[in-house]
């Protein structure tokens, strides 16, 4: 064998051995160096003892050996350390005790519309187009202990603003106290609606329904106390008021007096993890939720001047397929008109992977300046091609009034534009993956 094939050969087996056999001893390795030290004596023996290494070629080889023990002590160091990694609802690493973690998510939904509308006047507007709706990473884990948690989640990209105004989302930590309580302090969104608490990724639909955005408060910053048990759940937040996130302290702040909302769920059937999402898939067991929430803030520029927001919600599942609805109210006081609006909405899969849907919602703003009514019903297909990791929406809506100003902003989530006429329409499909 010359001394060229010689080296590879030294060489190809010690770096096969660090790229293929995970982590080796320290006897292991030392075993290995000694075989290829005996490998290497025949060889010069079967030369006759001649002097054939060269001193660059003894140092280069000295160099490999180095190597191949550093690494080894690395891996062993690792293996010492019993840290995890891997992917379970998202790449996560974390240590051995459980005591810190990592994990990271991605939500990414590329939507096409085509919209119809008399905007202009008479003469039908056609508009159509792709657009980046969301792209969102999310950090989230534990720290110092398993009652410690984190999320911090940031929006790369985002169209309109209803739902979020800035670049940071959710920036909070929780402390969990044991017996069903737990704290939140930080910036967080409203949850005070069952949609609105519905992560964007879970939804049912290709967007939250206008209603909810109308009635939705946006992300705020404050604390949060919650309450959890098998049957009910209970939180109340003390905070800077909607659409407050990413505000920054100064003389004056908050533009609020105060600001209290509070959540409170009862779960007649079926179990908490299910209601994390809106679909009832097959063979999900049956479940019945009932829910209310509440949120009331004072202004500080105007005296005795409060805004009081309300709803209650419920939603069934029943293994393939499910029925919801919710009522929404919002009083102003003497300031502007009060506001009210509802939605029911259901879907059933016709196979283990597709779902047909359907939303009507309505919402009345009365009082000053006039009477405005709005509603519109939107009917659509979905395919999971992994549940809500990975799936494509699509839908039809039809709007039966005009888009009037008292809900264009939360109507342009949806894709709506703002239209004093009758029989807007949309066609509008996403693909939406979650991981």
């Amino acid at each position: 064998m010359s001394l060229t094939k010689t080296i590879g050969l030294v060489a190809a087996t010690t770096f096969a051995s660090v790229a293929f056999g995970a982590v080796e001893t320290s006897n292991d390795t030392l075993a290995q160096i000694a075989e290829l030290r005996a490998e290497l004596a025949s060889i010069k023996a079967q030369n006759g003892g001649e002097q054939w290494l060269t001193e660059q070629r003894a140092t280069q080889i000295r160099g490999i050996v180095q190597d191949v023990l550093a690494d080894s002590e690395t891996r062993q160091s690792l293996q010492a350390s019993g840290a995890t990694s891997g992917y379970n609802g998202g790449f996560f690493i974390g240590s051995a005790d459980g005591n810190n973690s990592l994990k990271i998510n991605i939500l990414e939904q590329v939507r096409f519309t085509y919209n119809n509308s008399t905007s202009t006047g008479d003469s039908d507007t056609s508009t159509w187009g792709f657009e980046n709706k969301r792209t969102r990473m999310t950090f989230s884990g534990n720290i110092v202990d398993s009652s410690w948690t984190y999320n911090v989640s940031t929006y790369f990209a985002y169209d309109n603003n209803a739902e979020f105004a800035g670049e940071l989302a959710n920036a909070y930590v929780n402390k969990d106290f044991g017996n069903g309580f737990s704290v939140t302090a930080g910036q967080f969104q409203d949850q005070s609606g069952a949609e609105q608490g519905t992560d964007a990724g879970n939804l049912q639909f290709i967007e939250r329904s206008t209603v909810s955005y109308l009635f939705g408060l946006g992300y705020t910053q404050g604390m949060a106390l919650h309450y959890a048990s098998d049957q009910f759940r209970l939180t109340t937040t003390f905070n800077n008021g909607a659409f407050t996130a990413n505000d920054s302290w100064g003389a004056g702040s908050p533009d609020t007096d105060a600001s209290f909302g509070g959540r409170f769920e009862y779960k007649c059937a079926g179990t908490w993890a299910q209601f994390a999402d809106q679909q009832s898939w097959r063979g999900e067991e049956s479940g019945f939720l009932l829910g209310g929430g509440i949120a009331n803030e004072t202004n500080s520029t105007a005296a005795d001047d409060s805004v009081m927001t309300w709803t209650v919600d419920g939603t069934y599942e029943f293994g393939g397929g499910n029925i919801a609805a919710a009522y929404f109210a919002r009083d102003f006081g003497d300031a502007t008109p009060d506001q009210t609006g509802y939605t029911v909405s259901g879907g059933f899969f016709v196979s283990d992977d597709m779902e047909l849907v359907a939303r009507y919602e309505w919402a009345s703003s009365d009082g000053a300046p006039s009477d405005q009514d709005w509603s519109a019903m939107t009917a659509g297909m979905n395919w999971y091609f992994s549940k809500n990791t990975a799936k494509l929406n699509t839908s039809v809506g039809y709007s039966f009034n005009g888009i009037s100003s008292f809900l264009d902003v939360a109507a342009a989530e949806s894709n709506w534009l703002a239209d004093d006429e009758d029989g807007q329409w949309t066609i509008q499909a996403q693909l939406s993956f979650s991981f």
